[in-house]
């Protein structure tokens, strides 16, 4: 017999924070990927809808406040350095609810990390867990809210300044504690409001049934962590012409329209990167840091039936996946995969595309709201490591351009280090800076050069972080 809503309520929630534990555990003892963990934690369990979304918000608003929680903690603990993973877990799922989740009774963010201590670690260790969180949670806020800002280790936050400008720096850390978007790209041949109305009209019918007798779909649930209420929302976004932001929609798989291929997941920033290559009917193009297809698909539908992409990536699993992305989407471009590792060399293909686009492997911090794990691995001399990486990368990719063809390099990082530090050696490389103009899809910076991010009109405040410089050969 089914017990009554709250009870169904409480269990779903005590769920929720043991999927939160156990992926935050993974992360920290294992060095697993947060979206990985947790997907695969959910499926294990079989939790979905708002079980699975308060998992999401704690696994995801536990690492970006990491830094401020263990402070925390500290004051409580003598010996934190010795405390396990999966205690340390326990103890910043609970925190993080205390601080920041105005709709979790601090008795309820108490006792699930107790239970799951006590069953994996026993009552002594479960009793001091219980006594460290009580204790916080006497200092509990009056009103919880989300967190304002992303902490950052004091060495990023210097170099997001001096790389980007306070002003930027500080709204991208204030941004990056926004529920990372989902956005969506309607493909080629497809009526973009179309899309849209079939993706709104599925939303109301969902919401009729969520609004039937009996419903308990508000069931002790507050604003999610963007301050927001009610079901699914689609938006087209203003800076690309078939971009859709959605908000509140579960898995994307299960929306109308994604069997059939008309639209596939590809986040705004990604898309404008390809858009920003410019690519022409017939014309034909390198994509040499492909992985698995994103911008090879939009590069692919842009040159249309008469054109040739190059899709060049150095694992091949990843350029496994992309026919079948073409398929999906019935795009009928020729498309070549090539596995080479273009750090080394151009595999033998110089001078034979008119534009090469290099999105090349960085250190992400321009992705750091969605994969806020990174804050824990990152270290200062990454990015100046990284960008040794990405001059090769653009001293061997660039030879795939005819004369006079055009390179675009771009990173998911708004680091100097990645960026301008290594568009600087273009010179030494044959390479003509060819500025971005007023037209392009983008803003140009004064440099010549575009940097996206939450700051970019039109493309709402939770974009990626990437920069784009682009060259004449």
């Amino acid at each position: 017999m089914a017990g009554h809503p709250r009870e169904q309520q409480r269990a779903l929630s005590a769920d929720a924070r043991a999927v939160a534990i156990e992926v935050l555990r993974r992360v920290d003892q294992e060095g697993a990927w947060a979206s990985r963990a947790l997907d695969a934690e959910l499926q294990r369990r079989g939790a979905s809808g708002r079980d699975a979304a308060l998992a999401a918000e704690i696994v995801y608003g536990t690492l970006r406040t990491l830094p401020w929680l263990d402070a925390r903690l500290a004051t409580r603990m003598k010996r934190s350095g010795r405390v396990d993973a999966l205690t340390r877990a326990a103890l910043r799922v609970g925190l993080y609810q205390l601080q920041h989740l105005s709709r979790v009774p601090p008795h309820a963010a108490v006792n699930a990390s107790v239970n799951a201590v006590r069953e994996a670690r026993g009552q002594r260790v479960a009793g001091f867990v219980n006594a460290v969180l009580r204790g916080l949670a006497a200092d509990r806020p009056r009103e919880p809210a989300p967190p304002e800002r992303v902490a950052l280790p004091a060495w990023l936050e210097q170099a997001l300044i001096a790389s980007l400008g306070a002003e930027r720096a500080d709204t991208l850390t204030r941004a990056r504690v926004l529920p990372p978007p989902l956005d969506l790209r309607v493909s080629a041949g497809r009526e973009v409001a179309e899309v849209l109305e079939r993706l709104r009209d599925a939303a109301l019918v969902e919401a009729d049934a969520d609004a039937g007798p009996g419903s308990t779909a508000d069931a002790g649930q507050g604003p999610t962590a963007d301050g927001e209420r009610g079901g699914p929302v689609f938006d087209t976004l203003p800076a690309s012409p078939r971009a859709l932001r959605v908000k509140r929609a579960g898995d994307p798989r299960r929306l109308p329209g994604f069997d059939e291929g008309d639209f596939v997941v590809q986040e705004i920033g990604s898309q404008l990167i390809a858009q920003l290559v410019d690519a022409q009917p017939g014309e034909r193009i390198a994509d040499a840091c492909a992985g698995r297809g994103g911008k090879t698909l939009l590069l692919a539908e842009a040159v249309g039936a008469t054109g040739h992409v190059s899709a060049f990536e150095l694992h091949e699993a990843r350029l496994e996946q992309i026919p079948a992305a073409l398929t999906h989407v019935g795009c009928q471009t020729e498309v070549e995969l090539v596995c080479a590792d273009l750090a080394v060399g151009c595999a033998g293909l110089e001078g034979r595309f008119d534009r090469v686009l290099i999105d090349a492997p960085c250190t992400g911090v321009g992705t750091f709201h969605r994969r806020p794990e990174l804050l824990l691995r990152l270290s200062q001399n990454d990015p100046e490591r990284m960008g040794a990486l990405q001059a090769r990368l653009l001293a061997n990719a660039a030879q795939l351009a005819r004369p006079g063809g055009v390179v675009c390099y771009a990173v998911c990082s708004p680091l100097a280090e990645e960026g301008a530090a290594v568009a600087g050696q273009a010179a030494a490389l044959g390479l003509r800076p060819l500025p971005f103009g007023d037209d392009a899809c983008v803003p140009p910076d004064t440099d010549g050069a575009v940097r996206i991010g939450p700051w970019t009109p039109g493309v709402a405040e939770s974009a990626d972080a990437y920069q784009v410089f682009r060259f004449l050969r």
